[in-house]
């Protein structure tokens, strides 16, 4: 039970919330890291994606077709090392934004391409155009929603940045290692919320 005269069972900081925070993290983390990671081995796939949804004028072709894996790329790690999360999250919506709304152009103007999301990209066959971009854009949903979770609850596990904004001062992955900075003191209701006591 809860005691009357203190704070009530919180999910934000509970053990549930550590470890669907640091799923979340990971996952999308390692999804940036394999899109742009084959983007960046090929950097004229990329741009020819780029180009295929013809939003763009051809110099910035280049410059987005180049800078974006690499963009990718750098989130991902961020993502993966869990160091400032939160920043890493917002980034992260913002380009899954941008994706959706680019496919969604593409298709509202009967564009038939190749999203160009894990490497590849261009013109392709429009047969089957409908089902491959509903499901590219519910694709992208999902990683959205999975950012709007870590700008929520930017906290997680094996992270170099535990609480998920940098320059908080805690000691990351450090508390982790050692389990010896944090005691376990209380459990609320079904164990899944926790407190924890810092090391004096």
């Amino acid at each position: 039970m809860t005691d009357a005269t203190g704070p009530g069972p919180t999910f934000a900081g509970s053990a549930r919330q550590l470890w669907l925070s640091t799923l979340a993290r990971v996952v999308l983390g390692g999804v940036l890291l394999y899109a742009g990671g084959i983007k960046v081995l090929e950097p004229d796939a990329a741009v020819r994606a780029v180009q295929a949804y013809r939003l763009l004028p051809p110099s910035v072709d280049d410059i987005v077709g180049y800078g974006l894996p690499l963009l990718e790329v750098a989130v991902g790690i961020l993502l993966v090392l869990g160091l400032g999360t939160r920043v890493a999250a917002w980034l992260t919506g913002l380009l899954m934004v941008v994706f959706i709304a680019g496919i969604a152009s593409a298709w509202a103007r009967g564009l038939s391409i190749d999203c160009g999301c894990f490497g590849g990209g261009g013109d392709v066959s429009p047969e089957g155009r409908t089902g491959r971009y509903v499901s590219e854009i519910l694709r992208d949903l999902l990683f959205l929603g999975l950012a709007c979770w870590l700008a929520v609850f930017p906290a997680s596990r094996f992270a170099l940045d535990r609480a998920g904004t940098a320059g908080t001062g805690d000691t990351g992955l450090l508390d982790e290692i050692t389990d010896h900075d944090h005691e376990l003191t209380d459990e609320i209701a079904d164990g899944d919320v926790i407190h924890e006591e810092p090391r004096a």
